[in-house]
This record gives C-alpha cells, structure tokens and sequence, in this order.
C-alpha cells in the first residue's frame, strides 16, 4: 500500500513554525530528516555549530537554525530549533486508524456513558459506571473497568487495560500494553504463608500525561496513587502503590519506584533508576541512571549511585576505587617496610 504523502512549502512552514523564511519560498517539503540527510525534500535542524556544518554540506532540503544565525542553504531561523522541529514532527505524524463512533464489535455496558465525539474500536470493553470523555480514542482490545473515567481528548492505545476506578485528565496519552490499576503488591506474613492485603484504592492520572507502553501504576491500597499533569513516563516502568509523582516529572525506561513514596515536581529519572518504599523525593532532583535509593532525597540537584550521592561526589568516589587496587599495593608494601624498620630496631 503506498504511503500517503503530505507537502508544504517551505514559505508556508516558516509561516507555521514562526520563523523567518530564509531562501527561496517554493521549495518542496515533505517530511524530516538528520542533519546529515541527502533528501533534498527533507527538513532538519541545528541547535549547534557542529550539526548546522553537517547539515549545510548535505543535501538536505532546509534547515532549522537560531534566529541571527547566517547559514548557506535555505533555512527557517526560529528561537529554538529543537522545539521547533519537534512541532514540524507533530505535523508529519500519522495516527493509527480508528473509525468514528464505537465499532460494533465492542462491548459497551448500558450504565457506561460514551461521549458521541468519541470512538471505541473493535473487541474493546468498557464497563460499567466508566465514562469515556469527549474526543477521546479507545483502541481496539482496550479495556475500560468499571467507574474509569477518561476526561477530554485521552488516547487509550491497544491492549491497554484499566482495573477499576482509574481517573485518567485531559489528552493523556497511554500506550500499548499498559496497565492502570492492577493491585498493589500488598501481602503479610501471618506466621504460615502469605496473606493477601485488598487493594481497594484508585489510580489518577493527571492532564496532558503520557505514559509508554508496557509499563504498570498499581492501585492504592486505600486512597489513590497520583501522576500529576504534565509528567512523562517511558516504557517498561513500575509504579507501586500510594505512590505520589508530581508535575512535569520524566521517568525513563526501567524505573521502579516502589509504594507509598512521593516524587516532587520536575523530577527526572533516568534508566533503571530504583526508589524503595516510603522515600520521599524532593522537586527538582535528577537521578542518573542505574542508580537507587531506600532514603530520602531532600535537596534539589543531581544524584547518582547506590547509596544515593550528590553527582560531584559520586564520581570522585568512583575515581578512588579505580584506584584501590595499587593503594592496597602501595599500603602492603609500607607495612612490610615498617615491619623490617620495627625487626631491626
């Protein structure tokens, strides 16, 4: 099947994109390419010197650059030309496809209320007491447990399952596979065995929220676990029960934070980063990757390693135990001369 292909010029992308036009306005563009791309209907972009030399002895077709920035090919000067050229992406995506309406193969409870701007495709199930808002996307095989709610504009991918009570704001976006609302990993020892602790509590996820495919936020045992607005969260991640994550929050692939632990705002969390149960995060922290913490964080600043350090002193640490192995050396050989000194003496 041939893909269908959408073009502007570049004289109506500078338009679009806020920018000032920089070469001839005619030139065909009809999608993105690297810096480095010899497509001459493609637009790229340069935030530095290096990628705009890359891009200027290629055969790309324009360029986006720092407004005040002279450049030899034609070009588009806009304040920032990552933000910009992650616009010009929003205006090159696809959706998958969806029908209008709810697909007849979908399976809808009559106590649940669908909004009639909204389309459910094939084989989904929404329960009852769920409410599907406005223009919002429910792909095929979702499910949508009972008393969910999806407010305006939300995009469930396929596959995606909602337990139960799970409150998901405004264009949210969830992907693929995820799961909102599976119980909370609660259990007590009772002497014999393990005994199951009811999760009885809810999810909410806040407005303009994305969160990647596969990952899992359990329910609350009682209460709620909270996503606030604005917070992004990648693939394969786990977030446990009674867990509060801000605002503009970022937690990349591989993150686990376990339950009752509070993320602050604009907190960033980089790959396989581990939080352990009832740890508070202050706003503005940044963990790197493949590092964790069972103690609380309540400064702002970056951090890495485990035991959780500030990055300065983490990375010096890091340089003495590159170095044991010859002071271990060193510290042999002074006690084996003081041993001889204190023989002789």
């Amino acid at each position: 099947m041939e893909k269908q292909v959408r073009g502007w010029t570049l004289g109506e992308l500078a338009s679009l994109l806020d920018g000032e036009l920089s070469g001839p306005a005619d030139i065909p563009i009809t999608h993105a390419a690297p810096a480095g791309s010899g497509d001459g209907q493609a637009l790229t972009y340069a935030g530095d010197d290096k990628h705009l030399a890359l891009a200027e002895i290629s055969e790309v077709g324009a360029i986006l650059v720092v407004a005040g920035v002279s450049c030899a090919k034609p070009s588009i000067r806009v304040a920032s030309p990552k933000v910009a050229f992650g616009r010009f992406l929003a205006m090159c995506s696809r959706q998958l496809p969806l029908q209008k309406g709810i697909h007849e193969t979908a399976v809808v409870d009559q106590r649940a209320h669908i909004a009639s701007s909204a389309s459910v495709g094939a084989y989904a199930v929404v329960e009852k007491g769920a409410v599907i808002g406005e223009n919002c996307r429910v792909y095929p095989f979702c499910y949508v447990g009972e008393n969910c709610s999806l407010a305006e504009g939300v995009t469930l991918y396929p596959h995606v399952v909602l337990y139960q009570d799970v409150q998901i704001g405004a264009r949210s976006v969830i992907h693929a596979g995820t799961i909102l609302g599976a119980d909370g990993f609660g259990f007590v020892w009772d002497g014999e065995r393990h005994q199951k602790m009811p999760q009885v509590g809810a999810v909410v996820i806040g407005a303009d929220c994305e969160v990647g495919a596969l990952s899992a936020i359990d329910r609350a045992t009682m209460e709620q676990t909270s996503v606030g607005d604005d917070t992004k969260i990648d693939n394969m991640v786990q977030v446990g029960h009674n867990t509060h994550i801000g605002e503009h929050v970022i937690l990349a692939s591989g993150v686990g934070i376990s339950g009752s632990s509070v993320v602050g705002d604009r907190v960033k969390m980089a790959g396989m980063v581990g939080v352990g149960d009832h740890v508070t995060i202050a706003d503005d922290v940044t963990i790197a990757a493949r590092s964790a913490t069972t103690t609380d964080v309540p400064k702002a600043g970056v951090y890495m390693g485990f035991p959780l350090r500030p990055l300065m002193e983490d990375q010096r640490l890091s340089i003495l135990y590159g170095r044991l192995p010859d002071m271990a050396k060193r510290i042999q050989e002074l006690e084996r001369r003081i041993a001889e000194l204190e023989f002789k003496g």
